[in-house]
């Protein structure tokens, strides 16, 4: 027998938060507000406990049948089993709730732009593969890989590679990395909705034996197949990292949005929805509603997916980001769209803002998941742009430094992107005025 547990609301991160008999706060895994569930408790802290479902004894309504087979054994989606309209909500509870919590910023409500499809919408896959040459993902906090046949929330055209590709590995009898010796460790799959298809292959070594065969072969099957590439890449902790050289095609992949045009490499970050992605675009140029006269810095800066659009609608901009193959492609991206008024720089954000005696009126964030360091946030405030847009997928660290922004600026607008359907992830774009 378990425990019975009431789920009070969501706790960041897809848990359901209830007490234990006694007053012990429970995390929950696939537990929902609203619902009675009998638990079993895997971990007893000091402070917490979490635990698993035996038994779901009342459920919420908005609760339905799983479509996937892979549902709760692979890490990929919290929200299967939940209705899209409940998943928004969840989504806003939770980020409310951190926002006051850790900021003492409280709203009302708060506005989510939707994704325009609940499944088919990821524009890119990171597989690893079984012994038996099989792709899969992990299991959620494991490295156990469960073989993944067609997933949800991948596009079909990355399905149908999906069925092909082990039987081309197989073919080749092609040596897999194993977490401590082998070759070939992940394939990553990257779709365009302009039709457009690449297959990198990922190894722990400098060489891929019968790498050329095998995008011959591909590319010969798949005539959405546009690029194949071998990426090189001896740190097991980051899938897509190191040189990469290209075995067919071209090596890029396109996005056309409404105002430009992206070349996206390998290994290069870019956006995975599509839809929501230009979405955030048009929200964030229409409330910042620049007169063409300011000056933009834009800190970690990708490739220029924010920056392009910026620099159509205003006097200059400077994209600043740390990794080199995103500059490189920032520039290249500049000069397909004939976007003169940018220059990209390559540099550490804290550093640069640090050295950069110039004036400059807007400042675009983008960082990454842990947010902006204190001494970048202490800076920003001593160079006091007349406007901050700050678009981040992690409410937590974006309300802590908020927090600190709040002592020179005020929250004129934000609004949730729903860029991951069926996960507990959420996007955020908030602009900040001077007081």
């Amino acid at each position: 027998m378990g425990e019975m547990v009431y789920i009070e609301k969501m706790a960041y991160g897809g848990s359901g938060i209830g007490k234990l008999p006694g007053g012990k706060v429970v995390f929950v895994e696939n537990a929902y507000p609203g619902e009675l569930v009998e638990v079993k408790v895997l971990k007893d802290k000091n402070d917490y406990a979490i635990a698993r479902v035996l038994n779901v004894l009342e459920r919420v309504p908005e609760r339905r049948a799983v479509k996937c087979p892979y549902f709760k054994r692979c890490g990929g989606c919290n929200f299967l089993d939940l209705r899209y309209e409940k998943q928004i909500e969840l989504k806003k509870q939770v980020f409310l709730e951190q926002l006051f919590r850790i900021s003492k910023v409280e709203l009302d409500d708060i506005g989510v732009e939707q994704s325009n499809q609940e499944y088919g919408y990821r524009l890119k896959m990171e597989f690893s593969i079984t012994k038996d040459r099989k792709l899969g993902l992990k299991m959620k906090n494991s490295n156990r890989i469960i073989e993944i046949k067609s997933c949800l929330i991948a596009p079909k055209p990355v399905n149908d590679l999906l069925k092909l590709i082990p039987e081309v590995l197989e073919m080749f009898k092609v040596d897999v990395y194993d977490g401590k010796r082998g070759t070939l460790k992940n394939v990553v799959i990257r779709y365009s909705p302009n039709g457009e298809l690449m297959v990198i292959f990922v190894t722990k070594t400098e060489f891929f034996k019968d790498g050329k065969k095998i995008a011959a072969i591909l590319a010969k099957k798949v005539p959405l197949l546009k690029s194949v590439v071998h990426v090189m890449n001896s740190n097991d902790k980051v899938v897509l990292r190191g040189p990469y050289r290209i075995l067919k095609g071209e090596g890029v992949i396109t996005y056309d949005f409404s105002w430009e045009k992206f070349q996206i490499p390998p290994t290069a970050f870019f956006q995975n929805n599509y839809y929501i992605t230009e979405k955030m675009m048009e929200y964030l140029t229409k409330q910042l509603d620049l007169k063409d006269n300011e000056v933009v810095l834009d800190l970690f800066s990708g490739l220029g997916t924010f920056s392009i659009r910026l620099a159509l609608l205003s006097k200059f901009v400077i994209s600043v980001e740390s990794n080199h193959v995103s500059v490189k492609a920032g520039r290249a991206n500049a000069n397909i769209n004939n976007v003169r008024n940018i220059r990209f720089v390559e540099s550490d954000a804290y550093e640069f803002l640090k050295e950069y005696n110039r004036n400059f009126d807007v400042l675009v964030l983008d960082p990454p998941r842990s947010g902006l360091e204190k001494d970048l946030s202490l800076e920003i405030l001593k160079r006091n742009p007349e406007k901050i847009a700050y678009i981040s997928c992690n409410p937590t660290t974006f309300s802590r430094d908020l927090s600190i922004l709040l002592e020179k600026y005020k929250l004129k607008t934000i609004r949730l992107f729903d860029m991951f359907p069926q996960t507990y992830h959420t996007e955020l774009v908030a602009i900040l005025v001077r007081k």
